[in-house]
C-alpha cells in the first residue's frame, strides 16, 4: 500500500479511538494514554518510522506532535500526516509534523541525571553567529553532565535543544554543538536553554536571516568539484540544490540505505528529468519554476512533493518523493500535456 492511503488509514483508525484518547488526557489517566499510544506508534512504524506523542497544550487544545528528528523520510511522512490530518480534528487538536519549541512537556519535563533532578534552566547555552553560514555555533555546560557517557551526554543535549527550541530551528540554525565542562565565563553571548528560542527568532528578524515553516523547505546547494563524467542520467551533475542532502550523499555513493527505508513505508524517491532548454542560469531558473509549479500540482492531491534537484550538462532534474505511484503516473502523463517539451521519470533505486 502507498504511503497516501496508509496515511488515511491511520487518519480513520486514530478517529475511532479520539473520544478514549480526549478522555484519558483529560482525566490524568497516564497509563490508558500510554496503552493507546503505543497502538498508535505500532501502526506509524510502517508510514513515519517515528512515534507521536500527546498533551493538553497551555492554550487548552490537546495536541499531537510527530517527532521525525532529523529523518527526512520521517519528514516526508510526518509532514503528509499534518497535510492529510481529518478537518474535523482542527476544531480540538494542534498536530505538529515536528517537535515544536517551549511545549507544556518541554517546561515540564525533569531529568534524572546521576540522582540529579535536572530541568531546561540548567543547561546553559554560548553562542557565536556564523554570518557566512547563517547559522549559529553553540557551547553547552550543564554541570549535571560532568563524567556522564560522551554518547549519552550528546543525546540528552540533543534532545533537550529539541525539546526548547523545536526541531525545525534546531536543523535549521545549529551548525555546531560543543558540550563543555566549565562554564565559558569569556563568552560575549549567553543565555539559559529556556531562553535560547527567544535568542534565536531576535537573531533572525536583525541579521534578516531567512525564516523557515518547516525542515522540508530548507534548501541547500552544492556546486560538484569533479567534472561530470557521462552523458548518462545524474553523471552529467554541475550543481545540487536539495531539501534533503542525506539522499543526495547516498545516490552520489550509490548507495540506497534511505530509497529502501522510504519504499518499505510506502513511498518512493525519485527524480523527472527533461533535456536542457537554455545555457546554466536562464536554465536554472526555468527548472525551479518548473519544481514550483509541480510540487503546487501534486502535493495538494498528496501525490508527491517535490526536494529540489540538480543542473547538468545535458539535463535539468527536479528530486521527488512519491506517495502515490499510480496517481503519480496519471499526473505526469496530464503534465506533458501541458508542456512544450517531454519530461520523464526515473527512480533512484531500480529494481
Amino acid at each position: 500500500m502507498y504511503m497516501k492511503h496508509r496515511v488515511l488509514n491511520f487518519w480513520r483508525y486514530f478517529l475511532l479511538n479520539k473520544e478514549e484518547l480526549e478522555n484519558d488526557i483529560k482525566n490524568g489517566n497516564h497509563h490508558e494514554v500510554t496503552h493507546i499510544l503505543n497502538d498508535f506508534n505500532e501502526k506509524l512504524k510502517t508510514i513515519c518510522a517515528c512515534s507521536m506523542e500527546v498533551e493538553m497544550s497551555d492554550t487548552g487544545f490537546y495536541e499531537m506532535t510527530f517527532t521525525p528528528q532529523s529523518n527526512k523520510n520521517a519528514q516526508f511522512a510526518t509532514a503528509l500526516l499534518k497535510k492529510d490530518a481529518p478537518k474535523q480534528l482542527s476544531e480540538d487538536w494542534i498536530i505538529n509534523a515536528v517537535r515544536p519549541p517551549l511545549t507544556v512537556r518541554a517546561m515540564n519535563t525533569i531529568l534524572k541525571i546521576k540522582d540529579k533532578e535536572v530541568r531546561g534552566t540548567d543547561f546553559h547555552i554560548y553562542y557565536i553567529l556564523d554570518e557566512v553560514s547563517k547559522m549559529i555555533n553553540i557551547k553547552v555546560y550543564c554541570e549535571a553532565l560532568k563524567d556522564v557517557d560522551e554518547n549519552r551526554k550528546e543525546s540528552i543535549v540533543a534532545y533537550m535543544l529539541e525539546l526548547f527550541i523545536g526541531e525545525l530551528e534546531f536543523e535549521a540554525r545549529i551548525a555546531r554543538v560543543e558540550i563543555i565542562d566549565e562554564p565559558d565565563q569569556d563568552a560575549e553571548n549567553f543565555c539559559l536553554l529556556p531562553n535560547f528560542y527567544e535568542d534565536i527568532c531576535d537573531i533572525i528578524v536583525d541579521e534578516e536571516w531567512v525564516e523557515y515553516h518547516d525542515p522540508l523547505s530548507i534548501y541547500m546547494a552544492y556546486k560538484l568539484d569533479e567534472k561530470p563524467i557521462s552523458e548518462t542520467l545524474r553523471k552529467d551533475m554541475k550543481l545540487i540544490v536539495t531539501t534533503n542532502p542525506q539522499l543526495q550523499e547516498e545516490v552520489l555513493n550509490d548507495t540506497y540505505d534511505m530509497c529502501k527505508d522510504f519504499s518499505f513505508c510506502g513511498g518512493e524517491y525519485g527524480y523527472l528529468y527533461y533535456e536542457k532548454l537554455y545555457e546554466d542560469e536562464k536554465e536554472a531558473l526555468v527548472r525551479q519554476q518548473l519544481e514550483k509549479e509541480t510540487n503546487e500540482l501534486l502535493y495538494d492531491m498528496s501525490i508527491a512533493r517535490t526536494m529540489g534537484g540538480a543542473i547538468g550538462i545535458y539535463y535539468s532534474y527536479i528530486d521527488i518523493a512519491v506517495f502515490d505511484k499510480d496517481a503519480f503516473k496519471i499526473a505526469l502523463e496530464k503534465l506533458n500535456e501541458k508542456l512544450s517539451f517531454k519530461i520523464y521519470y526515473q527512480p533512484f533505486l531500480k529494481k
